[in-house]
């Protein structure tokens, strides 16, 4: 039985074998209480909402870009690239999205941020904070963010 547990980044990995315990559940109850042990000495797990992940290619946490293909029943393929916000308990499954091709990329990036700022599902109160940011530091701080 293999035991694992991984805090700020680093895997802490031990095994319990047949042989050294002598029968399955033996081994898994060892596993289990040197678990419980070693957890006590780690540092507190880092939590997962608005962590920074290597795959994160936007520069801000619960929001990406989809290259939206849309294969149609006719054979056609479209392709409607778009940036998307997605957050916990988020009112649309799969998040709200704003098209690149209608706001070009800055802006689609923008508003997906700004959604994700205000967590509203609603595009007009959207587009209103997009429109009182523009021209300001809090929009150049938006775009700064975008590593893509």
């Amino acid at each position: 039985m293999k035991a694992s547990v991984m805090r700020q980044r680093k895997l802490q990995l031990r095994y319990f074998t047949i042989k050294e315990y002598g029968s399955w559940e033996k081994a898994e109850a060892a596993g289990r209480r040197w678990i419980r042990s070693f957890i006590k000495d780690l540092p507190p797990e880092i939590p997962r909402v608005g962590r920074m992940t290597k795959r994160n290619t936007s520069g801000k946490v619960g929001v990406y870009r989809s290259k939206g293909i849309v294969k149609k029943r006719n054979g056609k393929i479209y392709s409607c690239p778009r940036w998307i916000a997605r957050w916990p308990n988020c009112e649309f499954t799969g998040g709200l999205s704003w098209s690149v091709l209608q706001f070009d990329e800055d802006g689609a990036f923008t508003l997906a941020v700004i959604g994700l700022k205000l967590k509203s599902v609603d595009r007009n109160e959207v587009l209103a904070h997009f429109e009182s940011i523009v021209g300001t530091e809090e929009l150049d701080k938006i775009l700064a963010l975008n590593q893509t």
